[in-house]
C-alpha cells in the first residue's frame, strides 16, 4: 500500500492521495485545452466533416416546419386553398425523411468519432505513463492515475460526443433563427433579442463559479478512487493488523468530501437553471406583448407573430441547452487538464539523439565520479567510484537506506546521476539506447511482481518466444519445477492478480526463473531472498553457482550469509563505500562489515557456504 514514512495504519496517506497539481489552479485556457480535444477528432478529417455537414443540414431541416406553418396560417387557410395545404404537407413529409436520414447518419458518425477519440487519448495516455520515469511514480497514487485515464477520459468523451456536437448544432439553430427572423421583422426581433445581452453576462459571471465547483469534484472522485484501489491492494495487511473500521472511517471521510463537492455542485446549478428559464420567459412574454399589438394594428400577420412565438421559444432553448452543456463543458475541462498534465508531463530519462543500440556486452560497470540525489540539494550517493568486472559476483552491503538499491535504480537508467557518469564496456550509459541494454539485464526484487495470468506466461514474459521446454529447464535450474509441478494445473495456473494465488517463496522463484529465462548479461539480485522461509533459500543458494555462472552479478543483501562467496563487498553507508574486499578480508579489517556480520551471527553458528 502507500504507506508514508511514520504514517500509521492502512491507507495513512490520508489527505496525500491528490498531489500537489491537483490541488493547482488550473493555468492553460479553456480555448487551448478545446482545440487539443478536437484535434483528436480532426485525426480523422472525412468524417468529422462528412459529421459536420450532417449537423447543419439537421438544424436547417428542423428550421423549415415552422416557416411552412406559418406559410399555411397566413397564406392557405385563410383562403381555403386546399390544393396549397396538400403541397405545405407534402413538403412537411419530404423535410421530416430528410431529417431523418441526417440525423441517422449524425448518430453512426457520433459514435465512430468519438468511440476513436477515446480510444487515442487512452492509448496515448497509457503510451507516456510507459515511458515516464520511475521518479514520476514515486509520490503518485495509482489510483489517482488510473482515474485519469478512465474517468476523467470518459468525462471528455462525453462532453466532446454529446456536448460539443449538441454545442454546435444549438449556435448554428440559434445563428439560423436570428437570420429568418431579422428577415422577416427587424423590429420585432429587436424586441425578441433586447434580454440576451443581460443573460450573457449573467452566464459568464456564473460560469466561473461553476469551474470552481466542478474542479473540485474531479479532485474528489480521485481521491475515492486511490483510496478504493489501495484498499483493494491491502486488504490483507488491513485485516491482519484489525485496521478495517479505521479503513472505513478514512474512506468514509474521502467519500464525504467527494459527497459535499457534487453537492455544492448541484447548488450552484441549481440556481442556474431556473435563472436561464426566467430570462427565456421574460423574452416570450415580450414576443407575446409587442408582437399582440402589431397584429391587433395589423402591422404584423398572425402567421408571423406564430413564426415569432415559435422561434423564440426554440432561440431560448438552445440557449438552456447550453447551459446544461456548460455543466459538462466545466466538467470535462477539469478532467482534460487532468489528462493532458501526464501527456505533457517531460521523460525525464529518454535516448538522446546520438544515443545508439550497444549490442551484445560483456558486462563490465563502471561507476565513475557518481553523485545522486532524489532531491537535487540531498544527494543519496556522493562520489561513488566503483569497476565490476565481467563475469563477477560483487555484494552492495549496508544498512538501510544507505543507497545499495539506488546503485541499481542507477544502473538501470531509472534515474540519471546527477554528476559523473555510469559506464557499460566503456560506453556511457547516456549513449546507450535504453531498450538495448535492458534487453541483456535481469533483476529480482524483494516483493516480485506477477502479472495476472498463468505461470508459463509469467515466467515467459522476459522472453515470449521462449518454447515450454525452456521455461521447464530454467525452473528446474533454479528449484521451482516441483512445487509447480504439485500445483493442480502445474504450468498452466493462474496465479490470479499480484500472483495472490501463490506464497511469497513462491513468487520469488517464479520472478527469478522470469529474470534468467531473458538470459541476461547483467542479473540484479535486490533482497531477493530476505522475504523467503529457509527452505527456499537453500534452493535458490544451491543453485547460485549455476545462476550467476558467466554473467556479471549483482546482489543486495542484509543477510550476509547470502554474499559469503561474491569476489567483491561493497560496504556502504550514508551514501559512500567505505570498505571493499571479500568475505573474510572485510573480517580481518574489523570495520563496518564485521560488525554487522557479527550482529547477525553472534547467536548462531556459522553455516557452510553455499556451493
Amino acid at each position: 500500500m502507500g504507506m508514508r514514512g511514520g504514517g500509521g495504519g492502512a491507507g495513512a496517506y490520508h489527505g496525500l492521495v491528490v498531489g500537489e497539481e491537483e490541488n493547482a489552479v488550473r493555468q492553460v485556457p479553456d480555448s487551448v485545452l478545446a482545440i487539443r480535444m478536437i484535434k483528436y477528432v480532426l485525426a480523422y478529417k472525412r468524417r468529422a466533416l462528412l459529421m459536420f455537414v450532417t449537423v447543419v443540414a439537421t438544424t436547417g431541416l428542423n428550421l423549415i416546419p415552422t416557416l411552412l406553418y406559418g406559410m399555411a396560417i397566413d397564406r392557405y387557410i385563410p383562403s381555403l386553398d386546399a390544393a396549397g395545404l396538400t403541397l405545405i404537407a407534402l413538403g412537411y413529409l419530404i423535410v421530416a425523411l430528410s431529417t431523418y436520414a441526417a440525423q441517422s447518419t449524425q448518430n453512426y458518425l457520433i459514435e465512430w468519432l468519438f468511440g476513436r477519440m477515446e480510444y487515442d487519448l487512452r492509448d496515448d495516455i497509457f503510451d507516456h505513463i510507459q515511458k515516464l520515469s520511475i521518479g514520476y511514480f514515486a509520490d503518485k497514487e495509482p489510483g489517482s492515475i488510473v482515474s485519469r485515464a478512465t474517468n476523467d477520459i470518459d468525462k471528455l468523451s462525453e462532453l466532446i460526443s454529446s456536448g460539443i456536437i449538441t454545442a454546435a448544432a444549438d449556435l448554428l439553430t440559434i445563428a439560423g433563427i436570428v437570420f429568418i427572423m431579422f428577415s422577416i421583422n427587424v423590429n420585432l426581433s429587436l424586441v425578441s433579442f433586447a434580454i440576451i445581452p443581460v443573460m450573457l453576462i449573467w452566464m459568464v459571471v456564473w460560469g466561473k463559479r461553476v469551474r470552481t465547483v466542478y474542479r473540485e469534484t474531479r479532485k474528489s472522485i480521485a481521491s475515492v478512487s486511490a483510496q478504493m484501489e489501495e484498499s483493494v491492494s491491502g486488504i490483507k495487511e488491513i485485516q491482519s493488523f484489525s485496521k478495517e473500521e479505521e479503513t472505513k472511517r478514512e474512506f468514509r471521510n474521502v467519500n464525504e468530501s467527494n459527497r459535499a463537492a457534487n453537492t455544492e455542485a448541484g447548488r450552484v446549478m441549481s440556481a442556474f437553471f431556473p435563472t436561464v428559464t426566467f430570462f427565456t420567459s421574460i423574452g416570450q412574454a415580450l414576443v407575446l406583448w409587442f408582437g399582440g399589438l402589431a397584429v391587433i394594428e395589423h402591422s404584423v400577420t398572425i402567421g408571423t407573430l406564430f413564426i415569432f412565438m415559435s422561434y423564440i421559444t426554440r432561440f431560448f432553448m438552445p440557449i438552456q441547452e447550453l447551459s446544461n452543456i456548460w455543466t459538462s463543458i466545466q466538467s470535462a475541462f477539469a478532467a482534460a487538464e487532468r489528462v493532458f498534465n501526464i501527456i505533457d508531463t517531460p521523460i525525464d530519462v529518454k535516448d538522446s539523439p546520438e544515443s545508439v543500440p550497444i549490442g551484445s556486452i560483456e558486462g563490465e560497470i563502471i561507476y565513475d565520479h557518481m553523485t545522486f540525489g532524489y532531491q537535487s540539494d540531498r544527494p543519496v550517493l556522493r562520489d561513488i567510484s566503483l569497476t565490476i568486472e565481467p563475469n563477477t559476483t560483487i555484494a552492495f552491503v549496508g544498512p538501510t537506506g544507505v543507497g545499495k538499491t539506488t546503485m541499481i535504480n542507477l544502473l538501470y537508467r531509472f534515474y540519471d546521476p546527477t554528476e559523473g557518469r555510469i559506464l557499460i564496456d566503456g560506453k556511457d550509459l547516456k549513449k546507450i539506447q535504453v531498450e538495448s541494454l535492458r534487453k541483456q539485464m535481469g533483476i529480482v526484487l524483494q516483493d516480485p511482481f506477477l502479472f495476472s495470468g498463468t505461470i508459463m506466461d509469467n515466467i515467459r514474459y522476459s522472453r515470449p518466444t521462449a518454447s515450454d521446454e525452456e521455461v521447464i529447464a530454467v525452473s528446474k535450474a533454479i528449484g521451482a519445477h516441483d512445487f509447480i509441478a504439485r500445483l493442480p494445473e502445474g504450468y498452466q495456473t493462474d496465479v490470479k492478480e499480484r500472483g495472490g494465488r501463490l506464497s511469497v517463496g513462491q513468487r520469488q522463484l517464479v520472478s527469478l526463473a522470469r529474470a534468467l529465462l531473458a538470459n541476461p548479461r547483467i542479473l540484479i539480485l535486490d533482497e531477493a531472498t530476505s522475504s523467503i522461509d529457509a527452505y527456499t533459500e537453500l534452493l535458490i543458494q544451491n543453485a547460485m553457482n549455476n545462476i550467476l555462472q558467466g554473467r556479471t552479478a549483482i546482489v543486495i543483501a542484509h543477510r550476509l550469509s547470502t554474499v559469503r562467496n561474491a569476489e567483491k563487498i561493497v560496504v556502504m553507508e550514508n551514501g559512500s563505500i567505505i570498505e571493499l574486499g571479500k568475505h573474510d578480508e572485510l573480517l580481518k579489517k574489523g570495520g563496518l562489515y564485521k560488525t554487522l556480520y557479527e550482529m547477525q551471527f553472534k547467536s548462531e553458528p556459522e553455516k557452510p557456504a553455499a556451493g
